[in-house]
């Protein structure tokens, strides 16, 4: 008789346990116990294999469909989900005023709060999201029915109630003291769900909106619990401008997390585009992550970040979709993006050769949708320290995994397959051109928790397609106006427009460098 919980699949796997090859288990079949792989056998071998665990039947895979990890995302703002897509038209800190603030602040309706988290984790599912790292909101109970959403459909998370002390709104922002009292409070809720599906994460917004009181408490929660931190690190100039004026006394904002004590092998920081060698290095010693976002960067920040350069110097890097900066909640957009990242790289080196010769030097920092994949899988689980538990296929690890249909053609699909194409071209396809159309299924933790166009967990078994009176009902949570009392610019500067901000940021970056910086390190 079969263990209870048991099953068991033949057919191809893809995975990247190698950053830069894309390994293929070709007719195997894998054995699924208590949500863990605890088989990978040849396909000859079912017969033994049934009889070893008491199967009454293998599920064998029609052509053209294939098991791969699923995604990880390891930068998301749960809250600015609603907005996805949408405020497009300014740089950062005008961004965070006039849109993120706002729309963060409005998940105090907790019946709002509620629906929008549940399309949420839906939408990263259907996308095949199985692990996210989420950013929530100021306010805590918000944050709880994150957590309650998460756990309710089955996704993977590390979740973060976020903290901002000063330089924001007058309605969003907090006490130091509430600030601790109510991190604390969020990480105790979610270790007591005792879900080792969710893990609690400590949430310094950046720099610029969190006092070193505020940081230097966190860091202590962290470490008392034993919690993930996220945080921004070095994103753009206007924000790294503003830690500069406003601790001129640092190096960089890497010095800044170290003296907080924020840097930890447990610690993911998104974007990194500025960070000097020496800041990577010492993130590297430290264990530290960057959660690469290169849609996001585009429209946001001010550089590119170099993902073979960085890991040549020993950091770890997962990729994020940093949704609402990035426009799109789908993995497969990040990994294309991060692709087309590396290609401008190398573009903008010929541009500054002035030549029209390509040198070796140039391509060191392109990656294929192989390294991407790696990012997206074995990166980010690396980065999320659960690189024993998830991003490959190997026996011990937790099955969390996408099954890819490269059947679809015509308008029912993204893209078509043509006679004489193999397994390694449709897959290629499926990453380049591919949806949430051809993921028909999703697993994680060995239980399926979406199904074609069903949630298995919610007992509405509700689309991920909203009604139209949904939509009505939960877009209709007000949102605060935006208050008409001046308002202090994060970057400190009152033109926001780019060539103003170029013509400042190198001003004031001359005017406040102090005789003498403490690196920290």
């Amino acid at each position: 008789m079969a263990a209870e919980n048991t099953f068991a699949f033949r057919g191809t796997y893809y995975h990247t346990p190698t950053y830069g090859r894309l390994d293929v288990l070709r007719d195997v079949v894998l054995v699924v116990q208590e949500g863990k792989i605890v088989r990978i056998a040849n396909g000859h071998e079912e017969t033994e294999v049934q009889e070893e665990f008491g199967l009454a039947e293998v599920r064998q895979l029609k052509a053209g469909q294939y098991f791969m990890p699923g995604f990880i995302d390891t930068h998301v703002h749960a809250p600015q989900y609603q907005f996805t897509g949408t405020g497009t038209d300014v740089p950062l800190m005008e961004w965070l005023r006039k849109y993120t603030f706002p729309a963060e602040c409005s998940f105090q309706d907790l019946e709002a709060a509620r629906h929008r988290y549940s399309l949420l984790v839906k939408r990263f599912l259907a996308n095949g999201t199985t692990t996210a790292m989420y950013y929530g909101s100021l306010h805590l109970q918000p944050n709880l029915v994150l957590v309650d959403s998460i756990e309710r459909l089955g996704q993977r998370a590390v979740v973060g109630k976020v903290n901002m002390d000063r330089h924001s709104p007058d309605d969003y922002i907090e006490d130091t003291a509430d600030g601790l009292r109510d991190a604390e409070e969020f990480v105790t809720y979610t270790l007591g769900k005792k879900c080792s599906r969710i893990q609690p994460c400590i949430t310094p917004r950046f720099i610029p909106t969190c006092t070193p009181e505020l940081m230097k408490g966190l860091a202590e929660i962290a470490q008392k619990y034993g919690c993930h931190i996220q945080s921004h690190i070095s994103e753009c100039c206007g924000e790294v401008n503003c830690v500069r004026e406003m601790h001129p006394e640092y190096a960089s904002d890497a010095a800044v997390f170290e003296e907080m004590g924020l840097l930890t092998n447990r610690t993911v920081m998104a974007h990194g585009t500025l960070l000097s060698d020496d800041d990577i290095r010492h993130l590297a010693r430290r264990g530290t992550a960057v959660s690469h976002c290169p849609l996001s960067n585009f429209f946001l920040g001010d550089a590119f970040f170099k993902v073979n350069h960085a890991l040549s110097l020993g950091l770890k890097v997962g990729l994020g979709t940093d949704v609402a900066g990035g426009i799109s909640p789908s993995m497969l957009s990040a990994q294309r993006m991060a692709v087309v990242n590396s290609r401008c790289i190398r573009a903008h080196k010929l541009a500054v050769s002035g030549g029209t010769t390509v040198t070796p030097e140039m391509e060191k920092d392109v990656i294929t949708f192989k390294e991407a994949l790696w990012l997206a899988t074995v990166g980010g689980a690396q980065a999320l320290d659960l690189a024993d538990v998830v991003g490959t296929f190997e026996v011990g690890k937790d099955f969390d995994a996408l099954l890819v249909d490269t059947n679809l053609s015509g308008t029912s699909g993204p893209f078509d397959v043509f006679e004489g194409e193999d397994d390694d071209q449709r897959f290629e396809k499926f990453i380049n051109l591919g949806d949430d159309r051809n993921l028909i299924e999703v697993y994680v933790q060995g239980v399926c928790v979406k199904r074609g166009d069903e949630f298995l967990l919610d007992g509405s078994n509700v689309s991920v397609k909203a009604t139209e009176d949904d939509s009505d009902r939960i877009m209709s949570a007000p949102t605060p106006v935006e208050p008409e009392a001046a308002y202090l610019d994060l970057a400190h500067r009152a033109d926001s427009s780019d060539e103003a901000a170029s013509v400042d940021v190198g001003a004031a970056a001359e005017q406040s460098e102090p005789p003498t910086k403490r690196s920290r390190f």
